[in-house]
């Protein structure tokens, strides 16, 4: 199961370079969805939506059971294990669309609001296509079929977009939230099918105990980590109103905007390729550790100049009448500078089948997350977002580190050596921003947003040249181009 050095590196490459060009496309995509919709509708629509997800959101967690990624991470699995996968997934995926279905009365009663039925309803269906999608999909990433897989998500999200859009402009509100992802869903179906041509036998539910107790771990972190990450939407809907939730899901989805389109697709090259090396520890995280380094390079800086010209950002992409969201995100971005780097700490859990651990994790996480939103609720979203970021740094950050430590083969100082360098960094660039830049650019937002990205690329480069363990991690990366590329 294990590749060659060489061979691995080509893969690595190849898998590299087809999610970055469809990433590329995907958030061409999504910044028109963001921008065009925060133009078409109005704060109340988001707030709606958002009130709904969550809980639509939660019942999906156990629409395949984790088993997607047990199918990418087992060194071996036969043909009969994977029908039986199949066929649990699209029993949990009906009988999840049908508790979310059930659920919409009560949802309706909760919020005070008759039209969270209907949104509810609507949200639900999606759930059903994923199940039926998740084993072609998780084959096709088993298989490293990462051209494929990019070329599915690129079609999904410009089908969602389109749907999103044009129910927007027909009159239809905040139906059209709830449209575009149902057609993406659809889109992603019949490509998944499509491209792996993998047909079912006959109905059987019986799984490997094995596989059922990695992805139950997996799916109770998911569940743990889902309850923190969602419950702000909840608690501010419900205390504070779809107005002012509507100015804290528009930070949130400007603040995971780069993240989720650049973790989530390498996570999706990086688990099955770690997982193909999980038995040899020095290889493992010599490859881990190269990819947090470039990864941290990109998305840091880039997350630190949208938080140091958080105005000018807002105003450039939403438009004055948003600008209640640009202190929401100032807090959400400095949580979110530690979060590329220590959300690829579930590789390290998933790849060697330590998902019991990560489970655990997923409490103490859980359960700080919320504590922080309950102090923080007091003074509102922005509240809500302070106390979230700073608890990160005091109560997160360190626990995690001790946590690798513990599990390796990566350490506790390979870890907080990729999360502090670039975060000093950022925070250099914001001091220079405050004192030197921000005279000099005037009204122009623009000029202050391209002065704050300059700014903290180029600090973040010279920390990184200066430090021996970064400087070579780029070095490495420059040589694999090069070599490839001749």
């Amino acid at each position: 199961m294990t590749a060659e050095p060489q061979s691995l590196g080509r893969i690595a490459l190849r898998g590299g370079v087809f999610t970055a060009g469809a990433q590329a496309a995907k958030m061409v995509i999504q910044l028109l969805s963001v921008v065009i919709l925060a133009r078409l509708l109005a704060p109340e629509d988001f707030g709606l939506v958002a009130s709904v997800g969550p809980i639509v959101a939660f019942v999906g967690l156990f629409q395949n059971l984790g088993l997607q990624q047990a199918v990418i991470q087992r060194p071996q699995i036969d043909q009969a294990q994977l029908n039986r996968v199949f066929w649990i997934s699209a029993l949990a995926g009906l009988v999840c669309t049908a508790a979310a279905a059930a659920l919409s009365p009560a949802v309706s009663a909760f919020y005070g609001d008759a039209r969270m039925t209907g949104i509810t309803l609507a949200a639900a269906l999606p759930l059903l296509f994923g199940s039926l999608a998740a084993l072609p999909l998780a084959l096709m990433n088993r298989h490293l079929q990462f051209g494929q897989l990019a070329i599915n998500d690129v079609l999904t999200a410009m089908a969602g977009l389109v749907a999103a859009v044009a129910a927007a402009y027909a009159g239809l509100g905040y139906w059209s939230l709830v449209i575009g992802p149902a057609v993406g869903a659809v889109v992603t179906l019949l490509g998944a099918w499509w491209a792996t041509r993998w047909q079912p036998g006959r109905p059987d539910v019986k799984v490997d105990r094995e596989i059922l107790s990695f992805g139950a771990n997996l799916t109770g972190f998911n569940l743990v980590n889902f309850f923190s990450r969602n419950l702000d939407n909840i608690l501010i809907g419900k205390f504070s109103g779809p107005i002012e939730l509507g100015y804290y899901d528009r930070a949130y989805k400007l603040l995971l905007f780069p993240l989720q389109n650049i973790n989530q697709p390498l996570s999706r090259l990086m688990v099955p390729l770690l997982s193909r090396i999980q038995d040899d520890k020095p290889r493992f995280r010599d490859l881990y550790l190269r990819t947090n380094w470039l990864l941290a390079a990109i998305t840091v800086p880039g997350i630190a100049a949208l938080t140091i010209a958080a105005e000018p950002v807002v105003s450039i992409l939403f438009g004055e009448r948003w600008l209640p969201v640009a202190p929401i995100f100032a807090w959400l971005g400095i949580a979110g500078l530690m979060q590329p780097v220590s959300s690829t700490t579930g590789w390290i859990f998933i790849c060697q089948g330590k998902t019991s651990t990560m489970f655990r994790w997923g409490i103490y996480s859980a359960l700080t997350t919320v504590l922080s939103f309950v102090v923080g609720l007091k003074w509102g979203a922005v509240g809500v977002a302070a106390a979230y970021a700073v608890s990160g740094y005091v109560l997160r950050l360190p626990v995690l580190a001790v946590l690798m430590q513990r599990v390796g083969p990566v350490s506790s100082v390979d870890f907080l050596m990729v999360q502090a360098l670039l975060i000093v960094a950022a925070a250099v660039a914001w001091v220079g921003y405050g004192y030197l830049l921000e005279t000099l650019v005037g009204q122009s937002n623009i000029l202050a947003a391209a002065s704050a990205a300059i700014l903290s690329y180029a600090v973040a480069l010279i920390f990184m040249l200066a430090v021996p363990q970064s400087r070579r991690a780029l070095a490495e990366a420059w040589k694999t181009v090069a070599r490839n590329i001749r």
